[in-house]
């Protein structure tokens, strides 16, 4: 994939999530097990490790010198693509309360599915942190084309992983 390409699929990306319409109709997901919220620190670490552990093993880094950097990046990348969707949230719910963005921020943390693994998931995931970790790692590895397949696999491996473990652990319906 070249970055034409790249910046083709966030530019496309985030077009369709800014014109987007929302609807509160009470119709959400509902968690008949508890949420899988008391399970994100452990996906977390999951993720991090995989992702991290993946790039240190199978980039071919010129320099190896920078795997703290590239820990806090891979870090970064998936903090950045985990609160996007809670800042989307905030700013639609903003529409519908008057409270303030404070009463909103906490809002989109409180109300709807918590925390759900589903396409849409891995697809934000490749387009926040793809990006972020590419455009960091690029100018430190060997070939940057097996570097992009690189961080789609592992996100790829890591979204269907803790999907699986979610649906296994816990249950759910609309």
């Amino acid at each position: 994939m070249t970055i034409r390409k790249l910046k083709v699929s966030v530019i496309l990306f985030l077009f369709i999530v800014t014109y987007q319409t929302t609807v509160l109709a009470n119709s959400s997901w509902q968690w008949l097990t508890s949420s899988p919220k008391v399970f994100l620190p452990y996906a977390i670490l999951l993720t991090l490790s995989i992702e991290i552990i993946g790039i240190y093993v199978f980039a071919k880094m010129k320099e190896w010198s920078i795997k703290i950097k590239i820990a806090v990046v891979v870090v970064i990348a998936n903090l950045a693509s985990f609160l996007f969707p809670y800042i989307l949230r905030a700013i639609d719910l903003h529409g519908f309360y008057s409270e303030g963005w404070v009463t909103s921020w906490n809002l989109a943390f409180e109300t709807g599915p918590y925390y759900i693994v589903l396409a849409e998931y891995l697809l934000l995931t490749l387009a926040i942190e793809g990006p972020l970790v590419y455009l960091y790692l690029k100018k430190h590895v060997k070939n940057t084309g097996a570097l992009l397949k690189l961080i789609i696999l592992l996100n790829i491996v890591t979204t269907l992983i803790v999907a699986v473990l979610e649906r296994i652990l816990f249950y759910g319906r609309w």
